[in-house]
C-alpha cells in the first residue's frame, strides 16, 4: 500500500469492527496502558463520545455544546460495544455522503478547512484506540506502516498544534528531527517559536529519534513500545515525547 493511496474511510471501518469486537469480548475493569486510568469501558464510551460529537459538529457546522450530546449511557459491555458500532456506522455514513474536498467546520488550525481532514482525524483516532483495546485485552495489536507514517504526519500537522492551542500550552524551545526508518519519512520540527514548525526535512536538530513507523506513532502517544534510536540529549528527546497523550 502506497502512502498516496490511503482510504481513510476504509480504515475507519476496519477499525470500527476490530475495536467493537474488543469492547465485547474483553472485561470492562481490562485497563488501558496508554490512558492511565482509564479501562476498557471507559475508552469504549470515550470513542463512542468522539464519533457523536464529530457528527454534530458536521451537521452545526461549529462546536457542539454539552447539552447539544447525549449522555454516556449505563449497560453492559455488549450495550456499549453495540453503542460504539450505532456511532461508528452513523459517522462513517455521514463522512462518506461527503466530498473529500467538500468545505466544513473543524477545530483544528489547519486549511483549508475540509471534508477530508475529518475522514484522516478519525481514522487515526480509531486506529490508535482499536490498538489500545487490542492491547488491553492482549490480542496482537499491529498498525500497518503506511498508516502509523501518515498518523505521525497528522500527529505533528494537525494534532499537536490543536491540543497546545486548546491546552495552553508550548513546545520546547529546541528542534527535532523524527525519522521513520521503515517507510523513510523524516519530519524536522522546530519549536522555538513555542509552536510546532516543519522545516525542510535535510534541517539541523539538536535531537534526532529513530524507530519504525509503528513504533513512532506509538510513541508520541504515549503508548508502551519497543525503544527509539536517538541522536542527541535523550532529556531533549523527553521533552517533545512527553508532549503526546490519550
Amino acid at each position: 500500500m502506497g502512502l498516496d493511496d490511503l482510504d481513510h474511510l476504509a480504515q475507519l471501518r476496519l477499525d470500527l469492527d476490530r475495536f467493537v469486537d474488543a469492547v465485547e469480548y474483553g472485561p470492562a475493569d481490562a485497563p488501558i496502558a496508554g490512558c492511565p486510568g482509564w479501562n476498557l469501558r471507559r475508552l469504549g464510551l470515550h470513542l463512542a463520545g468522539v464519533h457523536r460529537w464529530v457528527l454534530a459538529a458536521l451537521e452545526l457546522g461549529v462546536a457542539p455544546t454539552p447539552e447539544q450530546l447525549p449522555s454516556d449511557p449505563d449497560g453492559d459491555m455488549a450495550f456499549i460495544a453495540g453503542y460504539v458500532r450505532e456511532g461508528g456506522d452513523a459517522l462513517l455514513d455521514a463522512l462518506a455522503a461527503l466530498d473529500a474536498d467538500a468545505p466544513t467546520w473543524h477545530p483544528f488550525p489547519v486549511e483549508p478547512k475540509v471534508a477530508g481532514l475529518w475522514r484522516r482525524r478519525q481514522g487515526q483516532e480509531a486506529l490508535v484506540h482499536r490498538w489500545d483495546a487490542e492491547h488491553a485485552i492482549g490480542r496482537p495489536a499491529v498498525i500497518e506502516a503506511p498508516f502509523a507514517h501518515d498518523g505521525i504526519d497528522e500527529y505533528w500537522t494537525v494534532m499537536l498544534p490543536r491540543m497546545l492551542i486548546r491546552e495552553g500550552r508550548s513546545t520546547p524551545r529546541t528542534r527535532i528531527g523524527v525519522v521513520s526508518l521503515d517507510t523513510g519519512g523524516r519530519w524536522c520540527v522546530d519549536g522555538s517559536s513555542g509552536f510546532p514548525l516543519l522545516l525542510p526535512a535535510d534541517a539541523d536538530v539538536d535531537v534526532c529519534v529513530e524507530s519504525t513507523a509503528e513504533t513512532m506513532l506509538l510513541r508520541l502517544w504515549g503508548r508502551p513500545c519497543d525503544e527509539l534510536l536517538i541522536e542527541g540529549e535523550r532529556a531533549v528527546a523527553d521533552e517533545w515525547l512527553a508532549l503526546g497523550g490519550a
